[in-house]
């Protein structure tokens, strides 16, 4: 006897955009087939390569400092009861914009992959419409009080990837593509979707991101956008493509942050990411959202992208550095302009006319870090840099 079994595959609702901000190529991916009788699945999550060391995070509702009429925590600085440089926080990122030769804070994100940030739509398309906000933007993974973290690089963003005819009410997000493998040592987390109301709010969430306006009515916090906080709990709103925390906040600047379920050593999982501020609602992850993205991360890392920038084009030496920076260009086209801003973005030094080997006298710094920026005729990349020495003064 013969038992036929048949499986029902769908095409996700909406094709994914794919905007290449180095050559400024546009192409639309084709629709990914999935199979609709599965209800749940999560990709892999990785510690990461830097060691294995883990934050400890707490399980049980809070009953603390949190929201009236809920179980979930106000916003509290990350670093004050973490070592942020551990795992899961670590794969925590900021997004900035360049913008009039100036660095300027952007949204929150998280890395899902060695080179994929999943973050809002919102975030870098324009409302509702398929045109991107902004030409440029980089990464930095837990960049704190205004300090980029000298243990993870930073990355120029590579491609952003949106769901065509996106909207705010089912479809606010976006993947970044990072011209460097940021996760490799970072880790990142997971993705998911689960179908079933119940279960999805069946645990504790946590969410990690970069409030950047201060509203009192809020709470008494003042947020610039260059630090890190926290917040945790039971998550108490659920929709078909929304989900979030009845009587909660959200700020400015949190936008595309995820809320994270977490079993210690176990899970680690986005479900969705951060859209409207009242009661900090997330856009679901549902079923073929997350094909859609799996099926880009797994595609880039499998087969590659061979426009990527060789990172030996440009080889800086020393860094950190006193006083002199060594700058050996090996690319085909000319280097065009160098620009360096501090950590509040602003542009500190400028050097234009240049030859493929420059020295730059960095003795008029303070000690501390920034942000070198060099422009080809092509594309531009961003490397960071710090300064030592000996100044009377250290870099605020």
């Amino acid at each position: 006897m013969f038992v036929f079994c048949f499986v029902e595959l769908f095409g996700q609702n909406q094709r994914i955009l794919s905007f290449n901000l180095f050559d400024g190529t546009v192409d639309t991916l084709n629709q990914v087939d999935f199979d609709s009788t599965i209800v749940r699945e999560m990709t892999n999550y990785f510690v990461g390569k830097i060691n294995n060391d883990l934050n400890d995070l707490k399980e049980e509702p809070p009953v603390d400092n949190i929201y009236k009429g809920s179980s979930f925590t106000r916003k509290r600085q990350a670093s004050l009861d973490f070592n942020i440089n551990n795992y899961p926080i670590r794969t925590s990122v900021k997004l900035l914009k360049i913008i009039n030769d100036s660095l300027k804070s952007q949204c929150s994100g998280s890395l899902i992959s060695s080179k994929h940030v999943l973050t809002a739509g919102h975030c870098v398309a324009q409302f509702n419409k398929d045109i991107l906000l902004y030409d440029s933007l980089f990464v930095c993974p837990v960049l704190d009080n205004g300090q980029f973290n000298n243990n993870f690089e930073c990355s120029l963003v590579k491609r952003i990837f949106i769901f065509e005819n996106w909207d705010m009410s089912n479809s606010d997000f976006s993947v970044l593509e990072l011209d460097k493998s940021v996760g490799d040592e970072t880790g990142w987390i997971s993705i998911g979707f689960e179908s079933n109301d119940s279960l999805l709010l069946d645990g504790i969430f946590y969410k990690f991101s970069y409030p950047a306006v201060t509203l009192l009515l809020a709470d008494s916090n003042s947020y610039n956008g260059d630090t890190l906080y926290y917040c945790y709990g039971k998550a108490n709103i659920i929709e078909s493509n929304n989900f979030g925390v009845r009587n909660a906040i959200g700020i400015p600047g949190e936008s595309g942050s995820s809320l994270i379920k977490v079993e210690n050593n176990k899970t680690y999982t986005s479900y969705g990411v951060s859209s409207w501020s009242h009661d900090i609602i997330h856009c679901r992850l549902t079923n073929w959202q997350y094909y859609a993205i799996k099926s880009i991360i797994f595609n880039d890392l499998t087969i590659g992208n061979p426009n990527i920038k060789d990172p030996q084009e440009i080889n800086i030496f020393p860094n950190p550095t006193l006083d002199y920076l060594n700058i050996i260009y090996s690319g085909v086209n000319n280097l065009n302009k160098i620009i360096i801003f501090d950590l509040n973005g602003r542009k500190v030094l400028e050097e234009t006319n240049l030859s493929n080997e420059i020295k730059l006298n960095l003795t008029s710094l303070f000690q501390g870090t920034y942000i070198l920026v060099t422009y080809t005729d092509e594309k531009y990349t961003i490397s960071k840099i710090i300064k030592t020495g000996n100044n009377n003064a250290n870099f605020k």
